[in-house]
């Protein structure tokens, strides 16, 4: 019985020690991803007050999967949740705007929540 307990706590470690080092792994990784990730501003050319906005991964090796909702927060008081990435606003009036957009990264089993910003102005 003595030898057996060592032989069961070795077959243990080489089953579950990879799947804990590929979550730990994870969470690392999307933390450290999560900078890559950017808003793209666009002032609409007709309304100088109407702001297209998108929400861009740059993982080029596709490991990373961005949800598909982002809550905006548009800096004037108001707020809104776009489910594609893309959202366009309308702002009340001339100045600048700190807009932030809060996202979830996700990874495997593993996921980084975090918010995102940007100014905007209005001329």
């Amino acid at each position: 019985m003595k030898h057996f307990i060592p032989v069961i706590l070795f077959v243990s470690f080489l089953f579950i020690e990879p799947g804990c080092k590929k979550a730990i792994e994870d969470a690392i990784d999307c933390g450290f991803e999560s900078a890559l990730l950017s808003i793209d501003v666009q002032i609409d050319g007709t309304n100088p007050k109407l702001v297209h906005f998108e929400f861009i991964n740059n993982d080029t090796d596709g490991r990373f999967t961005l949800d598909p909702e982002i809550k905006w927060d548009f800096g004037d008081g108001k707020t809104e949740t776009s489910s594609n990435h893309k959202i366009e606003h309308t702002y009340p009036g001339t100045g600048d705007y700190d807009v932030k957009a809060t996202y979830t990264l996700r990874r495997g089993t593993a996921s980084c929540t975090g918010p995102k910003e940007v100014q905007v102005s209005i001329n």
